[in-house]
């Protein structure tokens, strides 16, 4: 019998018995699908927590770059130049990179009174800091304000006009998260600071600066810090003859996440060569560029969440367990209907082979169509949960559908291998009846 034969009577048997075989197939559908939502659902939340810890958070797509020894992302030794950010910005994977500098000598004043816990930093890049309003620094007197600096500023212009003390309770609580209300931004954006700083000659300056936007609000961003363009920057240096403002270090932010050990990589090898890099220049041999990323973190969050799916997808197999069970009971049922027909397929010249291959084709058959129903149905499933999810649980980002081609051939694949283990057993009753006693049965 050939394969094409065994497939045609299998399928011809299978709509003969509609109902039977159909609640096998449901069986095999559910456990698949489990499995599948499970993986959809945990991939999405994954590629989400990452998503909000890149851009939400500033830290996960990060390699800080600064001098070893240093405080923090700042130090006293200011040897980073823009010819060497230039450069990482050149570098494949990376999305942009910004110094890290703060302004010398800095003072920040509001309506003439300084605004204390403020510090002034440097920001080069447009991509690089997230805000909840406006827009990035472009011209020299712009500034981005943090967001603690912003409900400063906004208890100021509001407890002066009604009149009531800064620290009062009310005022706190309206004043909280100001960048993501529409009639306080309108207000502080555009607003007038007084920065205080000294210049690369040493002497003190004063300028105007102008706010147009409000860094995002979040527990992981400094909302004390405040960012003006590369003119404000005191530090200088004379590298191959050429005087050049120098940083206390580096910011790189990558494009994609599975790119950040290979532009760590490339980071390392560029300020390891002493012919390349302006810092290394400068520093001679004396210390080392402390290269650092949250790579270990993020492996952690997805092994932890690889445990997670395992974990799961072991319950979901007992699902997928009871599917089997289940096709091999219609398959013992239908093997004792069928006992005469096989008696008569073996009288008429049908091995002992064909008999199993059609039995087997029959589960198979079953499986293979449950599986790919379970794939489909546990798409739709996933989709459902995710909104669900979302809906119930407040101030969570929304939860993105993942697309996993791995996982849904692996169901496929586990449909044909369980419809194979659950007909073994039945294709071999099958296979073993005595034709002549099959020919007696009722």
């Amino acid at each position: 019998m050939s394969i094409r034969e065994a497939f045609t009577l299998s399928w011809t048997n299978i709509r003969a018995h509609k109902l039977r075989n159909a609640l096998a197939i449901v069986s095999v559908t559910i456990g698949i699908a489990a499995v599948i939502a499970i993986v959809t659902m945990t991939t999405g939340l994954q590629d989400a927590l990452l998503d909000t810890l890149t851009k939400d958070l500033l830290r996960a797509n990060m390699i800080t770059v600064n001098v070893e020894g240093s405080t923090g992302l700042f130090g006293t030794a200011q040897v980073f130049s823009s010819r060497d950010v230039e450069y990482l910005r050149k570098i494949p994977g990376v999305k942009t990179a910004d110094v890290i500098g703060r302004v010398r000598g800095d003072a920040l004043y509001f309506n003439n009174r300084r605004l204390l816990d403020a510090t002034t930093r440097i920001t080069t890049s447009k991509d690089l800091i997230p805000l909840d309003a406006g827009r990035s620094v472009q011209t020299k007197g712009e500034i981005i304000i943090g967001a603690r600096i912003a409900e400063t500023i906004c208890r100021r212009m509001i407890a002066e006009e009604r009149q009531i003390p800064e620290n009062d309770e009310a005022l706190k609580e309206e004043c909280k998260s100001p960048g993501t209300k529409p009639e306080l931004t309108q207000r502080l954006l555009g607003q007038s600071l007084k920065l205080r700083f000294l210049g690369t000659d040493g002497q003190l300056s004063e300028d105007e600066l102008r706010i147009v936007g409000i860094v995002k609000d979040s527990q992981f961003i400094i909302g004390t810090a405040c960012y003006v363009g590369p003119d404000y920057q005191g530090f200088t240096e004379t590298i191959d003859g050429v005087e050049v403002p120098v940083y206390s270090g580096v910011i790189v932010s990558v494009s994609d996440l599975g790119q950040l050990g290979a532009v760590k990589k490339a980071v390392e090898e560029y300020f390891n060569n002493p012919n390349s890099s302006d810092a290394r220049k400068l520093l001679g041999e004396e210390k080392k560029v402390e290269i650092n990323t949250l790579e270990e973190i993020i492996n952690e969050i997805k092994k932890s969440f690889l445990q997670f799916t395992a974990f799961l997808g072991a319950i979901a197999l007992v699902a997928l367990l009871v599917g089997m069970i289940g096709v091999m009971n219609i398959m013992l049922i239908t093997v004792k209907e069928r006992t005469r027909e096989i008696g008569v397929m073996k009288a008429t010249g049908a091995t002992r082979g064909a008999v199993l291959k059609l039995f087997l084709t029959e589960s198979t058959i079953i499986c293979v169509v449950g599986a790919v129903l379970g794939v489909l149905f546990g798409m739709f499933l996933s989709v459902w949960f995710i909104k669900l999810t979302v809906a119930l649980a407040q101030g969570l980002r929304e939860i993105p559908f993942a697309f996993v081609p791995d996982w849904y051939l692996i169901a496929v694949l586990t449909g044909i291998g369980v419809g194979i283990l659950s007909g073994l057993y039945p294709a071999w009753q099958a296979a073993r009846v005595n034709p002549i006693e099959a020919l007696r049965y009722e």
